[in-house]
C-alpha cells in the first residue's frame, strides 16, 4: 500500500488545493500501478506552523514565500510555481 506524506507551511494552500493535490498524487500512483492500487493508496497532508520550516539552514516563513512568488511573477517567472522552486 503506497503511503505519501505531504508537508507544507500552514496557509500556503487552501483546503480545496490540498484536496486537489491529494487527488493528483493518487492519480499519479494509479497511472503507474493500475486502478487496483487506488483503494490502498494513502495520502496525508500536514501543515507546518509558520516559521517552523527551514530550507538550506534559513527559516522560511509564509510571508517570505509570498514575497518570492511575487518577485518571480514580476520577472515573468510565474507566480504559481511549485514549492520546491521557492
Amino acid at each position: 500500500m503506497p503511503i505519501v506524506a505531504v508537508q507544507h507551511l500552514a496557509g500556503a494552500f487552501t483546503r480545496e488545493q490540498q484536496v486537489e493535490i491529494m487527488c493528483d498524487i493518487v492519480d499519479a500512483i494509479v497511472r503507474q500501478g493500475g486502478e487496483g492500487i487506488r483503494a490502498a493508496t494513502i495520502v496525508t497532508v500536514t501543515e507546518v506552523a509558520d516559521g517552523l520550516w527551514s530550507n538550506g539552514g534559513q527559516c522560511l516563513t509564509l510571508s517570505e514565500i509570498e514575497r518570492r512568488r511575487a518577485a518571480r511573477a514580476a520577472s515573468g517567472g510565474g507566480g504559481d510555481a511549485p514549492a520546491q522552486s521557492i
